[in-house]
């Protein structure tokens, strides 16, 4: 059975620094499967604690909305965690599990935009780390998404390189 994380310790994982490689945009576009209905692409990123973390991208062929970007962290031993799934508009619906059980109202939705947050208590009930999930208005697409979900979780991107000027203007060699 995995180790269980605490809240506090995903906290501390979500918001570590996430240098992403340079040429990262190209390595993220998703590419069709044989066989399946959606296309997917991975990009590995170590944090700058030496910690592995995972991209994980699935977009649905037939539907634009019907998405995933997926934060996975890596323990050293190689058992994975989700962190985190901003989802797009999907058919099925979703039902917070723990909520549920306790009784509490407006537990389930459909067909909305949705971000997915591993929970301590959700892993202690023996459900999925991600099972939580909340609607969510601050993406509208899959690009705004996958920018979003970039900001959010301190993914930097590559520092743009200029050439040297001198005091004149001219570039130095």
């Amino acid at each position: 059975m995995p180790r269980i994380l605490k809240d506090g310790e995903i906290a501390q994982l979500l918001i570590e620094e996430k240098p992403l490689p340079e040429g990262w945009e190209g390595k993220l576009v998703t590419r069709a499967k044989q066989n399946v209905s959606f296309r997917q692409r991975e990009l590995p990123v170590p944090g700058i604690s030496g910690r592995i973390f995972r991209i994980v991208i699935r977009q649905a062929i037939n539907n634009a909305e019907d998405f995933s970007i997926i934060l996975v962290c890596q323990d050293a031993d190689g058992t994975e965690h989700r962190l985190s799934r901003f989802n797009g508009r999907h058919p099925s619906d979703h039902t917070n599990k723990v909520e549920k059980r306790e009784g509490k109202p407006n537990v389930s939705f459909r067909n909305a935009y949705h971000i997915h947050r591993a929970t301590e208590r959700y892993q202690l009930a023996g459900l999925a780390i991600d099972g939580y999930a909340e609607p969510t208005n601050v993406y509208n697409s899959f690009e705004i998404a996958l920018r979003t979900f970039l900001d959010f979780y301190k993914f930097t991107r590559p520092s743009a390189k200029f050439p040297l000027l001198d005091p004149l203007g001219g570039s130095q060699p």
